[in-house]
Order: structure tokens, then sequence, then C-alpha cells
């Protein structure tokens, strides 16, 4: 201690170890560099960041799989086809959007399937279009009498 000033003199004589440069896989910013073996590494440290670092860049081409965009959409459903899909979410595990998608699929693939579900549809919308109109007529009724 030399200087008389003992924070200084902890400063200069600590002895720091030197960390290696990281690559963030989530800024995807650098791509993965090789592992370079120094003098002073072991070979069971160096295959684990060669392994981790595979895995990595696995995880990276799994995710570039997956859409970028998702967009949400509100559904408004008959109450007893409400619970029913709840109840399946529930029973499966799964969100009713992942499920609608899955049927849509499936049923790009299976053009019968696709038949009987339209048919299906569009009488399910001609009979709340007539419910509609029947409510509205009945509310300007009672609005403006007979």
């Amino acid at each position: 201690m030399s200087s008389g000033d003992l924070l200084e003199d902890l400063r200069s004589n600590r002895q720091r170890a030197l960390v290696p440069e990281r690559n963030d896989p989530l800024l995807k910013t650098e791509p993965i560099q090789k592992i370079e073996q120094s003098a002073d590494s072991e070979p069971t440290s160096l295959i684990n960041e060669v392994q981790s670092q595979s895995k990595l860049a696995n995880q990276e081409r799994q995710l570039d799989n997956y859409p970028d965009k998702l967009r949400r959409l509100t559904v408004r459903l008959d109450e007893e086809a409400c619970l029913k899909l709840d109840a399946l979410c529930s029973r499966e595990t799964l969100t009713a959007e992942v499920l609608i998608e899955a049927m849509l699929c499936q049923y790009e693939t299976n053009p019968n399937l696709m038949k009987k579900v339209l048919k299906d549809a569009k009488e399910r919308y001609r009979k709340r279009k007539q419910a509609g109109v029947k409510k509205r007529v009945a509310s300007m009724q009672q609005k403006y009498g007979d």
C-alpha cells in the first residue's frame, strides 16, 4: 500500500475474471460465433458450450417456423355453443383460438366435412338474421306503436 490510499491500492491489485462475449439469441444481432479453444479451457466445458449453442440455434430455427403476427378475434357465440367450447378447451387444455385454427386446417384437407360444416353454418346464419329482423321489428313496434 504504497500510495496511502487504501481504495486505490485495492482497485489496482484486484484480478478480475475475463468473461467471454455472449450472444443474445433473442436479439439476433450477431450470428452465433464459433468457440475458440484456449489453453486454459477444459474440454468438457467446451463441449457443454458447443451443445448449449447448438440448442440455441435449434430453438431459433423452431421459432422461425411460428407466425410473426397473430390477430385477435372477438367471437360471439350462442350461449350453449360457448359453454360446450369452454368445456372442450378446458378438458383438452387448449385455447379456443388454437382449436379453431386446427379445425380450419382439417377442413381444408377434408372437402366433404367442409361442405357439411358450411351447410350447417349457412343455416345458422340465416336463422340468426331472421331472429335479428324479428327483434328489430318488435322493438320498432313497441317504440312507435301499431
